[in-house]
Protein backbone atom coordinates (compact mmCIF):
# COMPACT_ATOMS: atom_id res chain seq x y z
CA UNK A 1 0.00 0.00 0.00
CA UNK A 2 1.38 3.38 -1.00
CA UNK A 3 2.23 5.50 2.06
CA UNK A 4 0.59 8.93 1.87
CA UNK A 5 2.89 11.94 1.78
CA UNK A 6 2.95 14.30 4.70
CA UNK A 7 0.35 16.62 3.25
CA UNK A 8 -1.56 13.63 1.79
CA UNK A 9 -1.43 15.00 -1.75
CA UNK A 10 1.88 14.70 -3.61
CA UNK A 11 2.00 11.00 -4.44
CA UNK A 12 -1.73 10.91 -5.14
CA UNK A 13 -1.16 13.38 -7.92
CA UNK A 14 0.15 10.40 -9.86
CA UNK A 15 -3.51 9.41 -10.29
CA UNK A 16 -4.67 12.42 -12.24
CA UNK A 17 -5.99 10.27 -15.09
CA UNK A 18 -6.85 6.66 -15.82
CA UNK A 19 -9.25 4.24 -14.10
CA UNK A 20 -7.73 4.44 -10.58
CA UNK A 21 -9.36 7.11 -8.39
CA UNK A 22 -7.80 8.02 -5.02
CA UNK A 23 -10.03 9.08 -2.12
CA UNK A 24 -9.62 10.17 1.46
CA UNK A 25 -12.81 9.83 3.47
CA UNK A 26 -13.56 11.06 6.96
CA UNK A 27 -14.95 8.54 9.44
CA UNK A 28 -18.30 10.28 9.77
CA UNK A 29 -21.87 9.61 8.60
CA UNK A 30 -21.99 9.50 4.80
CA UNK A 31 -18.18 9.24 4.59
CA UNK A 32 -17.46 12.90 3.65
CA UNK A 33 -14.66 13.18 1.11
CA UNK A 34 -11.60 15.22 2.09
CA UNK A 35 -9.61 14.38 -1.03
CA UNK A 36 -10.40 13.02 -4.49
CA UNK A 37 -8.00 12.74 -7.41
CA UNK A 38 -8.80 14.86 -10.47
CA UNK A 39 -9.87 11.86 -12.58
CA UNK A 40 -12.83 11.23 -10.26
CA UNK A 41 -15.06 12.98 -12.78
CA UNK A 42 -14.12 10.46 -15.49
CA UNK A 43 -15.38 7.59 -13.33
CA UNK A 44 -18.19 9.10 -11.23
CA UNK A 45 -19.37 11.97 -13.44
CA UNK A 46 -18.95 14.36 -10.50
CA UNK A 47 -15.97 16.70 -10.07
CA UNK A 48 -13.58 16.56 -7.14
CA UNK A 49 -15.03 19.91 -6.03
CA UNK A 50 -18.54 18.38 -5.85
CA UNK A 51 -17.26 15.82 -3.37
CA UNK A 52 -15.04 18.17 -1.36
CA UNK A 53 -17.80 20.80 -1.01
CA UNK A 54 -20.21 18.19 0.29
CA UNK A 55 -22.58 18.51 -2.67
CA UNK A 56 -22.17 14.77 -3.17
CA UNK A 57 -21.62 12.32 -0.33
CA UNK A 58 -19.84 9.11 -1.22
CA UNK A 59 -22.31 6.86 0.63
CA UNK A 60 -25.19 8.37 -1.34
CA UNK A 61 -23.66 7.14 -4.61
CA UNK A 62 -23.40 3.50 -3.48
CA UNK A 63 -26.19 1.33 -4.87
CA UNK A 64 -28.93 0.89 -2.22
CA UNK A 65 -28.73 -2.90 -2.53
CA UNK A 66 -24.98 -2.82 -1.73
CA UNK A 67 -24.80 -0.02 0.86
CA UNK A 68 -25.56 -2.14 3.93
CA UNK A 69 -22.92 -4.71 2.97
CA UNK A 70 -20.27 -2.05 2.24
CA UNK A 71 -20.97 -0.34 5.58
CA UNK A 72 -20.70 -3.69 7.34
CA UNK A 73 -17.31 -4.37 5.76
CA UNK A 74 -16.06 -0.93 6.88
CA UNK A 75 -17.34 -1.49 10.42
CA UNK A 76 -15.83 -4.97 10.68
CA UNK A 77 -12.41 -3.83 9.46
CA UNK A 78 -12.47 -0.78 11.74
CA UNK A 79 -13.29 -2.88 14.78
CA UNK A 80 -10.40 -5.23 14.05
CA UNK A 81 -6.69 -4.53 14.26
CA UNK A 82 -6.33 -4.41 10.48
CA UNK A 83 -4.57 -1.50 8.81
CA UNK A 84 -6.18 -2.07 5.41
CA UNK A 85 -8.91 -4.13 3.76
CA UNK A 86 -10.49 -4.82 0.38
CA UNK A 87 -14.19 -4.63 -0.28
CA UNK A 88 -16.04 -7.16 -2.31
CA UNK A 89 -16.93 -5.44 -5.60
CA UNK A 90 -19.90 -3.10 -5.23
CA UNK A 91 -21.97 -0.83 -7.43
CA UNK A 92 -22.19 2.96 -7.50
CA UNK A 93 -24.41 5.26 -9.54
CA UNK A 94 -22.78 7.85 -11.75
CA UNK A 95 -24.11 11.37 -12.22
CA UNK A 96 -25.77 10.30 -15.50
CA UNK A 97 -27.64 7.47 -13.77
CA UNK A 98 -25.44 4.66 -15.11
CA UNK A 99 -24.49 1.95 -12.62
CA UNK A 100 -20.86 0.84 -12.55
CA UNK A 101 -18.90 -1.72 -10.52
CA UNK A 102 -15.92 -0.76 -8.34
CA UNK A 103 -12.94 -2.52 -6.83
CA UNK A 104 -12.11 -0.73 -3.55
CA UNK A 105 -8.93 -1.10 -1.46
CA UNK A 106 -8.80 1.05 1.67
CA UNK A 107 -6.15 1.93 4.28
CA UNK A 108 -7.39 2.77 7.80
CA UNK A 109 -5.91 5.91 9.46
CA UNK A 110 -6.25 5.65 13.24
CA UNK A 111 -5.83 8.07 16.14
CA UNK A 112 -2.39 7.33 17.62
CA UNK A 113 -3.73 7.49 21.18
CA UNK A 114 -7.16 5.84 21.06
CA UNK A 115 -6.57 3.68 18.02
CA UNK A 116 -10.00 4.62 16.68
CA UNK A 117 -10.30 5.20 12.91
CA UNK A 118 -10.34 8.85 11.92
CA UNK A 119 -10.04 8.57 8.15
CA UNK A 120 -10.03 6.05 5.34
CA UNK A 121 -7.53 6.50 2.54
CA UNK A 122 -7.66 4.27 -0.53
CA UNK A 123 -8.38 3.86 -4.19
CA UNK A 124 -11.20 2.55 -6.33
CA UNK A 125 -11.04 1.09 -9.86
CA UNK A 126 -13.88 0.89 -12.35
CA UNK A 127 -14.17 -2.86 -13.08
CA UNK A 128 -17.50 -2.72 -14.89
CA UNK A 129 -16.07 -4.21 -18.10
CA UNK A 130 -14.52 -7.08 -16.16
CA UNK A 131 -17.75 -7.82 -14.25
CA UNK A 132 -19.76 -7.75 -17.46
CA UNK A 133 -17.28 -10.10 -19.14
CA UNK A 134 -17.47 -12.48 -16.18
CA UNK A 135 -21.27 -12.35 -16.29
CA UNK A 136 -21.22 -13.06 -20.01
CA UNK A 137 -18.90 -16.02 -19.46
CA UNK A 138 -21.07 -17.29 -16.61
CA UNK A 139 -24.16 -16.97 -18.77
CA UNK A 140 -22.46 -18.82 -21.63
CA UNK A 141 -21.37 -21.60 -19.26
CA UNK A 142 -24.90 -21.93 -17.92
CA UNK A 143 -26.28 -21.93 -21.45
CA UNK A 144 -23.81 -24.64 -22.45
CA UNK A 145 -24.73 -26.74 -19.41
CA UNK A 146 -28.43 -26.21 -20.11
CA UNK A 147 -27.94 -27.21 -23.74
CA UNK A 148 -26.02 -30.34 -22.72
CA UNK A 149 -28.74 -31.18 -20.21
CA UNK A 150 -31.45 -30.73 -22.84
CA UNK A 151 -29.49 -32.86 -25.31
CA UNK A 152 -29.13 -35.59 -22.70
CA UNK A 153 -32.81 -35.38 -21.85
CA UNK A 154 -33.61 -35.47 -25.56
CA UNK A 155 -31.66 -38.69 -26.05
CA UNK A 156 -33.31 -40.17 -22.97
CA UNK A 157 -36.77 -39.05 -24.12
CA UNK A 158 -36.26 -40.50 -27.60
CA UNK A 159 -35.12 -43.84 -26.23
CA UNK A 160 -37.99 -44.01 -23.75
CA UNK A 161 -40.52 -43.14 -26.45
CA UNK A 162 -39.20 -45.90 -28.73
CA UNK A 163 -39.28 -48.55 -25.98
CA UNK A 164 -42.67 -47.40 -24.70
CA UNK A 165 -44.11 -47.53 -28.22
CA UNK A 166 -43.08 -51.19 -28.43
CA UNK A 167 -44.96 -51.87 -25.17
CA UNK A 168 -47.95 -49.91 -26.45
CA UNK A 169 -47.86 -52.01 -29.61
CA UNK A 170 -48.63 -55.02 -27.43
CA UNK A 171 -51.35 -53.29 -25.40
CA UNK A 172 -53.08 -51.54 -28.30
CA UNK A 173 -52.63 -54.46 -30.70
CA UNK A 174 -54.04 -57.12 -28.39
CA UNK A 175 -56.99 -54.90 -27.42
CA UNK A 176 -57.60 -54.16 -31.09
CA UNK A 177 -57.53 -57.86 -32.01
CA UNK A 178 -59.82 -58.72 -29.07
CA UNK A 179 -62.34 -56.06 -30.09
CA UNK A 180 -62.28 -57.32 -33.66
CA UNK A 181 -62.99 -60.87 -32.43
CA UNK A 182 -65.85 -59.63 -30.22
CA UNK A 183 -67.41 -57.71 -33.09
CA UNK A 184 -67.52 -60.93 -35.11
CA UNK A 185 -69.76 -62.55 -32.49
CA UNK A 186 -73.51 -62.52 -32.96
CA UNK A 187 -74.10 -61.03 -29.50
CA UNK A 188 -70.86 -59.52 -28.20
CA UNK A 189 -70.64 -58.69 -24.52
CA UNK A 190 -71.07 -54.87 -24.40
CA UNK A 191 -68.95 -54.59 -21.24
CA UNK A 192 -66.01 -56.38 -22.86
CA UNK A 193 -66.46 -54.40 -26.06
CA UNK A 194 -66.39 -51.10 -24.18
CA UNK A 195 -63.35 -52.24 -22.17
CA UNK A 196 -61.45 -52.99 -25.39
CA UNK A 197 -62.44 -49.63 -26.86
CA UNK A 198 -61.26 -47.82 -23.72
CA UNK A 199 -57.93 -49.66 -23.74
CA UNK A 200 -57.46 -48.67 -27.38
CA UNK A 201 -58.37 -45.03 -26.71
CA UNK A 202 -56.01 -44.77 -23.73
CA UNK A 203 -53.24 -46.50 -25.67
CA UNK A 204 -53.62 -43.96 -28.46
CA UNK A 205 -53.36 -41.13 -25.93
CA UNK A 206 -50.18 -42.70 -24.58
CA UNK A 207 -48.95 -43.01 -28.16
CA UNK A 208 -49.58 -39.30 -28.70
CA UNK A 209 -47.51 -38.61 -25.59
CA UNK A 210 -44.69 -40.69 -27.11
CA UNK A 211 -44.91 -38.54 -30.23
CA UNK A 212 -44.37 -35.53 -27.98
CA UNK A 213 -41.29 -37.16 -26.49
CA UNK A 214 -39.98 -37.87 -29.97
CA UNK A 215 -40.65 -34.27 -31.01
CA UNK A 216 -38.86 -33.04 -27.86
CA UNK A 217 -35.87 -35.27 -28.66
CA UNK A 218 -35.70 -33.94 -32.24
CA UNK A 219 -36.73 -37.30 -33.67
CA UNK A 220 -40.34 -36.40 -34.32
CA UNK A 221 -41.99 -34.92 -37.37
CA UNK A 222 -44.55 -32.13 -37.39
CA UNK A 223 -47.61 -32.89 -39.47
CA UNK A 224 -49.15 -29.49 -40.09
CA UNK A 225 -52.49 -29.12 -41.77
CA UNK A 226 -55.50 -26.82 -41.46
CA UNK A 227 -57.23 -27.54 -38.13
CA UNK A 228 -60.46 -26.36 -36.54
CA UNK A 229 -59.39 -25.47 -32.99
CA UNK A 230 -62.95 -25.63 -31.72
CA UNK A 231 -63.38 -29.13 -33.10
CA UNK A 232 -60.00 -30.11 -31.65
CA UNK A 233 -61.18 -28.95 -28.21
CA UNK A 234 -64.40 -30.96 -28.54
CA UNK A 235 -62.49 -34.08 -29.57
CA UNK A 236 -60.06 -33.68 -26.68
CA UNK A 237 -62.67 -32.76 -24.03
CA UNK A 238 -63.01 -36.29 -22.63
CA UNK A 239 -59.25 -36.62 -22.24
CA UNK A 240 -59.06 -33.13 -20.71
CA UNK A 241 -61.73 -34.03 -18.18
CA UNK A 242 -59.49 -36.81 -16.85
CA UNK A 243 -56.90 -34.16 -15.86
CA UNK A 244 -59.41 -32.33 -13.64
CA UNK A 245 -60.29 -33.15 -10.03
CA UNK A 246 -63.74 -34.70 -9.56
CA UNK A 247 -65.07 -31.54 -7.89
CA UNK A 248 -63.97 -29.28 -10.77
CA UNK A 249 -66.02 -28.24 -13.81
CA UNK A 250 -64.90 -27.95 -17.41
CA UNK A 251 -66.73 -25.33 -19.47
CA UNK A 252 -66.39 -24.91 -23.25
CA UNK A 253 -67.16 -21.67 -25.10
CA UNK A 254 -66.53 -22.37 -28.76
CA UNK A 255 -67.57 -19.66 -31.19
CA UNK A 256 -68.98 -20.42 -34.63
CA UNK A 257 -67.34 -19.48 -37.93
CA UNK A 258 -63.80 -19.43 -36.54
CA UNK A 259 -61.19 -19.84 -39.32
CA UNK A 260 -58.84 -22.84 -39.16
CA UNK A 261 -55.21 -22.64 -38.11
CA UNK A 262 -52.22 -24.38 -39.65
CA UNK A 263 -51.02 -26.76 -36.97
CA UNK A 264 -49.90 -30.16 -35.78
CA UNK A 265 -52.86 -31.94 -34.18
CA UNK A 266 -50.82 -33.91 -31.64
CA UNK A 267 -48.79 -30.91 -30.49
CA UNK A 268 -51.83 -28.66 -30.10
CA UNK A 269 -53.60 -31.40 -28.14
CA UNK A 270 -50.55 -31.50 -25.90
CA UNK A 271 -50.78 -27.72 -25.43
CA UNK A 272 -54.39 -28.12 -24.31
CA UNK A 273 -53.53 -30.95 -21.94
CA UNK A 274 -50.60 -29.05 -20.38
CA UNK A 275 -52.65 -25.89 -19.86
CA UNK A 276 -55.64 -27.74 -18.40
CA UNK A 277 -53.35 -29.74 -16.12
CA UNK A 278 -51.75 -26.50 -14.95
CA UNK A 279 -55.21 -24.98 -14.36
CA UNK A 280 -56.35 -28.05 -12.42
CA UNK A 281 -53.34 -27.82 -10.09
CA UNK A 282 -54.16 -24.14 -9.42
CA UNK A 283 -57.71 -24.82 -8.17
CA UNK A 284 -58.33 -24.40 -4.46
CA UNK A 285 -58.72 -27.86 -2.91
CA UNK A 286 -59.63 -29.24 -6.30
CA UNK A 287 -62.79 -27.15 -6.57
CA UNK A 288 -63.55 -24.56 -9.21
CA UNK A 289 -64.00 -24.07 -12.93
CA UNK A 290 -61.68 -24.40 -15.89
CA UNK A 291 -62.96 -22.66 -19.02
CA UNK A 292 -61.72 -23.23 -22.56
CA UNK A 293 -62.75 -20.74 -25.23
CA UNK A 294 -62.04 -20.45 -28.96
CA UNK A 295 -62.92 -17.35 -30.98
CA UNK A 296 -61.71 -14.98 -33.68
CA UNK A 297 -60.14 -11.64 -32.68
CA UNK A 298 -58.40 -8.65 -34.23
CA UNK A 299 -54.92 -7.99 -32.85
CA UNK A 300 -53.47 -4.49 -32.72
CA UNK A 301 -49.73 -3.71 -32.77
CA UNK A 302 -49.90 -3.08 -29.02
CA UNK A 303 -51.51 -6.52 -28.56
CA UNK A 304 -48.69 -8.30 -30.40
CA UNK A 305 -46.00 -6.35 -28.53
CA UNK A 306 -47.56 -7.38 -25.21
CA UNK A 307 -47.21 -11.12 -25.85
CA UNK A 308 -44.81 -13.33 -23.89
CA UNK A 309 -41.30 -13.17 -25.37
CA UNK A 310 -42.55 -11.15 -28.32
CA UNK A 311 -44.66 -12.33 -31.21
CA UNK A 312 -42.34 -13.93 -33.74
CA UNK A 313 -44.24 -14.21 -36.99
CA UNK A 314 -47.53 -12.96 -35.54
CA UNK A 315 -48.63 -9.75 -37.21
CA UNK A 316 -51.44 -7.34 -36.21
CA UNK A 317 -54.72 -8.36 -37.79
CA UNK A 318 -57.08 -11.34 -37.58
CA UNK A 319 -56.10 -14.20 -35.29
CA UNK A 320 -57.64 -17.30 -33.75
CA UNK A 321 -57.61 -17.14 -29.96
CA UNK A 322 -57.54 -20.13 -27.64
CA UNK A 323 -58.09 -19.30 -23.95
CA UNK A 324 -57.67 -21.60 -20.96
CA UNK A 325 -58.83 -19.91 -17.76
CA UNK A 326 -59.20 -21.01 -14.15
CA UNK A 327 -60.54 -19.39 -10.97
CA UNK A 328 -57.76 -20.80 -8.82
CA UNK A 329 -55.06 -19.26 -6.63
CA UNK A 330 -53.41 -17.13 -9.32
CA UNK A 331 -49.75 -16.11 -9.49
CA UNK A 332 -47.58 -13.28 -8.26
CA UNK A 333 -45.20 -11.29 -10.47
CA UNK A 334 -42.16 -13.38 -9.49
CA UNK A 335 -43.85 -16.62 -10.51
CA UNK A 336 -45.12 -15.12 -13.78
CA UNK A 337 -41.59 -13.97 -14.63
CA UNK A 338 -40.24 -17.54 -14.41
CA UNK A 339 -43.32 -19.36 -15.64
CA UNK A 340 -41.84 -20.52 -18.94
CA UNK A 341 -38.33 -21.32 -17.70
CA UNK A 342 -37.40 -24.95 -18.39
CA UNK A 343 -37.57 -27.09 -15.23
CA UNK A 344 -39.28 -24.32 -13.22
CA UNK A 345 -42.29 -25.52 -11.26
CA UNK A 346 -44.14 -24.37 -8.17
CA UNK A 347 -45.42 -27.91 -7.63
CA UNK A 348 -43.41 -30.39 -5.55
CA UNK A 349 -44.29 -33.16 -8.02
CA UNK A 350 -44.13 -30.93 -11.11
CA UNK A 351 -41.91 -31.75 -14.04
CA UNK A 352 -41.31 -28.10 -14.91
CA UNK A 353 -41.43 -28.78 -18.67
CA UNK A 354 -45.14 -28.40 -19.38
CA UNK A 355 -45.41 -24.63 -19.84
CA UNK A 356 -41.96 -24.34 -21.42
CA UNK A 357 -43.17 -26.89 -23.98
CA UNK A 358 -46.40 -24.89 -24.48
CA UNK A 359 -44.46 -21.74 -25.29
CA UNK A 360 -42.15 -23.60 -27.66
CA UNK A 361 -45.06 -25.18 -29.54
CA UNK A 362 -46.98 -21.90 -29.81
CA UNK A 363 -43.95 -20.05 -31.16
CA UNK A 364 -43.14 -22.87 -33.60
CA UNK A 365 -46.68 -22.41 -34.97
CA UNK A 366 -46.02 -18.71 -35.57
CA UNK A 367 -48.28 -17.75 -32.67
CA UNK A 368 -48.06 -15.71 -29.49
CA UNK A 369 -49.11 -16.12 -25.88
CA UNK A 370 -50.35 -13.83 -23.12
CA UNK A 371 -50.74 -14.57 -19.41
CA UNK A 372 -53.07 -12.64 -17.12
CA UNK A 373 -52.96 -13.55 -13.44
CA UNK A 374 -52.79 -12.16 -9.97
CA UNK A 375 -52.88 -13.80 -6.53
CA UNK A 376 -56.35 -14.95 -5.56
CA UNK A 377 -57.91 -14.02 -8.92
CA UNK A 378 -57.11 -17.03 -11.11
CA UNK A 379 -55.12 -17.24 -14.33
CA UNK A 380 -55.92 -16.90 -18.02
CA UNK A 381 -53.64 -18.14 -20.80
CA UNK A 382 -54.53 -16.59 -24.17
CA UNK A 383 -52.93 -18.21 -27.21
CA UNK A 384 -53.09 -16.50 -30.61
CA UNK A 385 -52.55 -18.23 -33.95
CA UNK A 386 -52.56 -16.83 -37.48
CA UNK A 387 -55.56 -18.14 -39.43
CA UNK A 388 -54.88 -20.65 -42.19
CA UNK A 389 -56.08 -20.15 -45.73
CA UNK A 390 -57.34 -23.67 -46.41
CA UNK A 391 -60.35 -25.56 -45.07
CA UNK A 392 -59.65 -28.36 -42.57
CA UNK A 393 -59.53 -31.72 -44.27
CA UNK A 394 -61.88 -34.37 -42.86
CA UNK A 395 -60.20 -36.99 -40.71
CA UNK A 396 -59.82 -40.16 -42.75
CA UNK A 397 -61.69 -43.14 -41.31
CA UNK A 398 -60.03 -46.43 -42.26
CA UNK A 399 -62.35 -49.07 -43.66
CA UNK A 400 -63.01 -52.12 -41.48
CA UNK A 401 -60.38 -54.82 -42.08
CA UNK A 402 -61.55 -57.96 -43.84
CA UNK A 403 -60.13 -61.40 -44.54
CA UNK A 404 -58.20 -61.15 -47.81
CA UNK A 405 -58.90 -63.89 -50.31
CA UNK A 406 -55.47 -63.54 -51.91
CA UNK A 407 -53.63 -64.26 -48.62
CA UNK A 408 -50.08 -65.56 -48.87
CA UNK A 409 -47.06 -65.99 -46.64
CA UNK A 410 -45.67 -63.07 -44.61
CA UNK A 411 -42.37 -62.83 -42.74
CA UNK A 412 -42.48 -60.78 -39.53
CA UNK A 413 -39.02 -59.62 -38.33
CA UNK A 414 -38.79 -58.04 -34.85
CA UNK A 415 -36.62 -58.55 -31.78
CA UNK A 416 -39.59 -57.88 -29.44
CA UNK A 417 -41.68 -61.05 -28.84
CA UNK A 418 -44.81 -59.06 -27.95
CA UNK A 419 -44.65 -57.17 -31.26
CA UNK A 420 -44.23 -60.40 -33.23
CA UNK A 421 -47.23 -61.98 -31.47
CA UNK A 422 -49.48 -58.99 -32.16
CA UNK A 423 -48.38 -58.71 -35.79
CA UNK A 424 -48.98 -62.44 -36.26
CA UNK A 425 -52.50 -62.18 -34.81
CA UNK A 426 -53.38 -59.23 -37.06
CA UNK A 427 -51.99 -60.81 -40.21
CA UNK A 428 -53.74 -64.12 -39.52
CA UNK A 429 -57.04 -62.26 -39.12
CA UNK A 430 -56.39 -60.76 -42.55
CA UNK A 431 -55.86 -64.21 -44.02
CA UNK A 432 -52.07 -64.54 -44.16
CA UNK A 433 -49.77 -67.35 -43.10
CA UNK A 434 -47.06 -65.92 -40.82
CA UNK A 435 -43.40 -66.77 -40.33
CA UNK A 436 -41.34 -65.12 -37.57
CA UNK A 437 -37.68 -64.05 -37.37
CA UNK A 438 -36.14 -62.69 -34.16
CA UNK A 439 -33.35 -60.67 -35.81
CA UNK A 440 -31.85 -59.60 -39.11
CA UNK A 441 -29.59 -62.61 -39.54
CA UNK A 442 -32.47 -65.07 -39.15
CA UNK A 443 -34.57 -62.98 -41.55
CA UNK A 444 -31.87 -63.14 -44.25
CA UNK A 445 -31.71 -66.89 -43.72
CA UNK A 446 -35.45 -67.14 -44.48
CA UNK A 447 -35.03 -64.92 -47.53
CA UNK A 448 -32.20 -66.95 -49.07
CA UNK A 449 -33.75 -68.39 -52.20
CA UNK A 450 -37.30 -68.03 -50.87
CA UNK A 451 -38.42 -64.65 -52.23
CA UNK A 452 -41.03 -66.25 -54.46
CA UNK A 453 -42.65 -67.96 -51.44
CA UNK A 454 -43.23 -64.64 -49.63
CA UNK A 455 -45.98 -62.12 -50.27
CA UNK A 456 -44.73 -59.48 -47.82
CA UNK A 457 -42.15 -58.67 -45.11
CA UNK A 458 -43.04 -56.75 -41.94
CA UNK A 459 -39.65 -55.45 -40.74
CA UNK A 460 -38.59 -53.66 -37.54
CA UNK A 461 -36.23 -50.80 -38.42
CA UNK A 462 -34.20 -50.57 -35.20
CA UNK A 463 -33.19 -54.07 -34.15
CA UNK A 464 -29.89 -54.72 -32.35
CA UNK A 465 -27.14 -56.25 -34.46
CA UNK A 466 -28.18 -56.14 -38.09
CA UNK A 467 -30.65 -53.26 -38.30
CA UNK A 468 -33.85 -53.28 -40.31
CA UNK A 469 -32.39 -50.79 -42.80
CA UNK A 470 -29.41 -53.09 -43.39
CA UNK A 471 -31.75 -56.04 -43.84
CA UNK A 472 -33.82 -53.99 -46.28
CA UNK A 473 -30.71 -53.14 -48.32
CA UNK A 474 -29.66 -56.81 -48.60
CA UNK A 475 -33.24 -57.89 -49.20
CA UNK A 476 -33.43 -55.58 -52.21
CA UNK A 477 -30.39 -57.33 -53.72
CA UNK A 478 -32.20 -60.66 -53.60
CA UNK A 479 -35.87 -59.70 -53.83
CA UNK A 480 -36.09 -56.26 -55.50
CA UNK A 481 -39.89 -56.28 -55.85
CA UNK A 482 -40.89 -57.88 -52.53
CA UNK A 483 -43.21 -55.48 -50.64
CA UNK A 484 -41.92 -54.38 -47.21
CA UNK A 485 -43.69 -52.74 -44.27
CA UNK A 486 -40.95 -51.03 -42.25
CA UNK A 487 -42.02 -50.17 -38.71
CA UNK A 488 -40.44 -48.62 -35.63
CA UNK A 489 -41.20 -46.99 -32.31
CA UNK A 490 -39.42 -43.95 -33.75
CA UNK A 491 -41.04 -41.54 -36.17
CA UNK A 492 -40.61 -41.80 -39.94
CA UNK A 493 -38.58 -38.56 -39.77
CA UNK A 494 -35.52 -40.62 -38.81
CA UNK A 495 -35.71 -42.76 -41.96
CA UNK A 496 -35.23 -40.29 -44.79
CA UNK A 497 -33.36 -43.06 -46.63
CA UNK A 498 -36.75 -44.55 -47.53
CA UNK A 499 -37.35 -41.69 -49.97
CA UNK A 500 -34.75 -43.10 -52.33
CA UNK A 501 -35.40 -46.76 -51.60
CA UNK A 502 -36.12 -48.98 -54.58
CA UNK A 503 -39.05 -51.38 -54.60
CA UNK A 504 -42.38 -51.19 -52.74
CA UNK A 505 -41.89 -50.10 -49.12
CA UNK A 506 -44.18 -48.35 -46.63
CA UNK A 507 -43.37 -46.98 -43.15
CA UNK A 508 -45.81 -47.74 -40.31
CA UNK A 509 -45.11 -46.29 -36.87
CA UNK A 510 -45.75 -48.35 -33.75
CA UNK A 511 -48.18 -48.71 -32.15
CA UNK A 512 -50.57 -49.45 -34.99
CA UNK A 513 -53.99 -51.09 -35.25
CA UNK A 514 -55.43 -53.81 -37.45
CA UNK A 515 -57.25 -51.14 -39.47
CA UNK A 516 -54.04 -49.18 -40.07
CA UNK A 517 -52.10 -52.30 -41.06
CA UNK A 518 -54.89 -53.33 -43.44
CA UNK A 519 -54.84 -49.88 -45.09
CA UNK A 520 -51.07 -50.11 -45.62
CA UNK A 521 -51.41 -53.57 -47.17
CA UNK A 522 -54.04 -52.23 -49.55
CA UNK A 523 -51.50 -49.63 -50.71
CA UNK A 524 -48.64 -52.12 -51.07
CA UNK A 525 -50.54 -55.13 -52.44
CA UNK A 526 -53.50 -53.37 -53.98
CA UNK A 527 -57.10 -53.72 -52.80
CA UNK A 528 -58.05 -57.37 -52.82
CA UNK A 529 -61.50 -58.95 -52.77
CA UNK A 530 -62.47 -60.15 -49.32
CA UNK A 531 -62.89 -63.84 -48.61
CA UNK A 532 -66.60 -63.28 -48.02
CA UNK A 533 -66.93 -61.75 -51.49
CA UNK A 534 -65.08 -64.71 -53.02
CA UNK A 535 -67.49 -67.13 -51.33
CA UNK A 536 -70.45 -65.29 -52.83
Amino acid sequence: MMEPARNGVDERELFSSGPVVVFKWKNAPGWPVEYASRNVEDVFGYSAEDFLAGKVRYAERIHPDDLERVAGEVAAASASSADEFTHKPYRVRRADGETIWLYDHTHILRDPVSGEPTHYHGYVIDITARVQAEETNRSLREQLLRTQKLESLGLLAGGLAHDFNNILMGILGHANVARHALEKQEAPDPTLLEACEQIEALSRQAGDFCKQLLAYSGQGRLERRPLDLGELVRETAAMLGVALPKAARLELELADSVPPVEGDRVQLQQVLMNLVTNAAEALRRGKGTVRIAVDRVELSLADTEGLVLGSAGLEPGPAVRLCVEDDGVGMNAETRARLFDPFFSTKFTGRGLGLAAVLGIVRSHGGGLRVDSRPGAGTRFSLYFPPAGATPAPVAVPRPPELRADGGRVLVVDDEPVVRRVARSMLEILGFEVLEAVDGEEALGFLAGACDDLRLVVLDATMPGLSGLEVLERLRERCPELPVVLNSGFNEAGFEVLAGCEGPVHFLQKPYTLEELSAVLDELLGPAPSASAEEE
